[in-house]
């Protein structure tokens, strides 16, 4: 329970790094998921690209 208390700290004093860091994730899952969707188109994948992008729109409109 002390691990979890000192990473919820970290995340309190670092929160502008680590929603960069997710921000990055996202993106580079999405340019993942975008070829692999192209090669091999079916509908589970274009549902996770689609999942990939709200996301993305949600981090960005919930962190100005």
């Amino acid at each position: 329970m002390n691990k979890l208390n000192e990473i919820k700290d970290m995340y309190k004093n670092n929160r502008r790094l680590f929603n960069i860091i997710l921000l990055i994730v996202n993106v580079v899952l999405i340019f993942w998921q975008a070829i692999f969707s192209l090669i091999l188109p079916t509908r589970a994948n274009i549902l996770i690209l689609l999942l990939l992008i709200g996301s993305l729109v949600y981090q960005l409109v919930k962190n100005p």
